[in-house]
């Protein structure tokens, strides 16, 4: 069967096929109502959108690229599933970068994404991300960019995040009220703005209790298993030793168990645990383990029309910052 062409619409139609060719590319210069029918007819005769002709032309491919730090963590891998169903369902193809916390291979993703012409960016930053200027050259390509979780407010973008502050605020005073009074904070690097925020939760929760025990970690070497061992030996191994433990990962959390569970002081069942993320094995493996939840499905669905109204109005878009509060039990 004869593969049906632009030409071939618009002469079914009754349009020029430039009209034509806007309208299968939902340009906001077509009129609904034309968009409609134009969409119809090509589905219903089976025609397929030659993408690199659209490329060559200079128009906008239909991928979404969506950049994390880490795919291997839950939240994020989550939060890529939910905008991959979001964008299947719209039309749009995700394209999922890894950046692995390196700023270097964030920078290169960027040039990537510029080179493949890509109609619009979802990301969260590195733990080594300071200098945002890669993510600013978007703006000279028009590639519509959100932002989430993790931000930086030297990008004047839309963002979702969590209420990080308050958060952290909350976990302290909950633990507080299972009777624990000594809480150390395994963090990351406060250069970063989600831990700076989170930090001062720490330190609001902390002031609000009247607790003499502060303890605030950076690990700056990233989060894993092995940091989180050799933080919780360095810790319980002080005079002035923590009655609690709060994560900022819970490959943190894991980590630190590990070396609660081997103890010879028999720490295990006595030690309170907070984390983000760790559902629902963290709450199985330790008494006194309290879980922060982020709203994944709203933060991934709120970070996702975002970016579609960007990519519909580019040039008359209000830049909005979602926060979304966690769930802690």
């Amino acid at each position: 069967m004869k593969r049906i062409t632009i030409k071939d619409i618009a002469r079914e139609l009754g349009i020029h096929h430039s009209t034509v060719s806007r309208a299968l590319r939902g340009s906001p210069e077509i009129n609904a109502i034309t968009i409609e029918k134009v969409m119809r007819y090509a589905s219903e005769r089976g025609y397929q959108i030659n993408r690199n002709a659209l490329f060559l032309r200079g128009s906008r491919s239909n991928i979404i690229g969506v950049i994390v730090p880490n795919i291997h963590h839950s939240f994020f891998s989550n939060f890529v599933s939910i905008v991959t169903k979001l964008a299947s369902a719209s039309g749009y193809i995700v394209a999922v970068f890894q950046s692995e916390e390196s700023v270097k291979q964030e920078k290169e993703i960027t040039k990537s994404i510029i080179q493949q012409n890509i109609a619009g960016v979802i990301s969260s930053l590195t733990m080594e991300t300071t200098d945002v200027s890669h993510f600013q050259q978007l703006d000279s390509y028009k590639i519509p960019f959100v932002c989430f979780d993790r931000i930086s407010p030297l990008l004047s973008k839309s963002a979702v995040i969590l209420d990080n502050a308050s958060a952290l605020k909350n976990v302290v005073l909950k633990l507080h009220g299972k009777g624990f009074k000594k809480m150390a904070y395994l963090s990351g690097v406060p250069s970063i703005h989600l831990f700076k925020e989170r930090q001062k939760g720490y330190l609001l929760g902390l002031k609000e209790i009247n607790s003499q025990y502060e303890n605030c970690i950076a690990i700056t070497e990233g989060f894993s298993i092995e940091n989180g061992f050799e933080v919780a030996l360095k810790l319980f191994n002080r005079k002035n030793r923590p009655d609690a433990l709060i994560f900022d990962s819970h490959v943190l959390a894991w980590g630190a168990l590990n070396y609660l569970k081997i103890s010879k002081k028999k720490l295990f069942p006595k030690i309170g645990i907070a984390s983000f993320g760790g559902y629902p094995w963290l709450s199985l493996a330790t008494p006194n383990a309290l879980v922060i939840q982020q709203p994944e499905e709203k933060m991934a669905e709120a970070s996702f029309n975002l970016l579609m109204e960007n990519i519909k109005n580019p040039d008359n878009c209000e830049i909005k910052t979602l926060m979304f509060q966690a769930e802690i039990a």
